[in-house]
């Protein structure tokens, strides 16, 4: 596994299973230099091999409307699915903003389990093979 920190609020974590984790970090607010970021160093380690991301949001503070606009318009053919990993009502308020009115333009769900969501994630790469 390989690991990387984006603007001192996310911590990229690239796994063996082509599952790219972007761990909120330092109890962050996500602004749009941060989401480019993000799109970005994901983008330059993978290419455009099949991969799924885990957004793991549970030490996020803010999620900006324009930031949850950017990360659902991201249509990159080659991610199978994103998992958003929420853990207090406030994350989970959060998540629902952005399945519910954004519309994400990849599978997209939520979860308060890891591993169900690691899972689901492993389901979404199988369906693209």
């Amino acid at each position: 596994m390989e690991s990387k920190i984006i603007n001192d609020k996310i911590e990229l974590i690239k796994r063996d299973d082509q599952i790219y984790v972007y761990k909120a970090i330092n109890e962050c607010t996500l602004d749009m230099e941060t989401a480019e970021a993000m799109t970005k160093a994901g983008d330059e380690w993978n290419g455009d091999a099949l991969c799924a991301n885990l957004v793991d949001i549970r030490d996020m503070v803010f999620v900006d409307s324009k930031v949850r606009n950017y990360g659902a318009a991201q249509y990159r053919p080659h991610v199978a699915g994103s998992a958003i990993l929420t853990g207090s009502v406030f994350n989970v308020y959060f998540a629902n903003l952005f399945l519910k009115f954004s519309k994400p333009k990849v599978p997209t769900k939520m979860f308060s389990d890891e591993d169900a969501a690691i899972a689901w994630l492993k389901e979404q790469m199988a369906k693209r093979r």
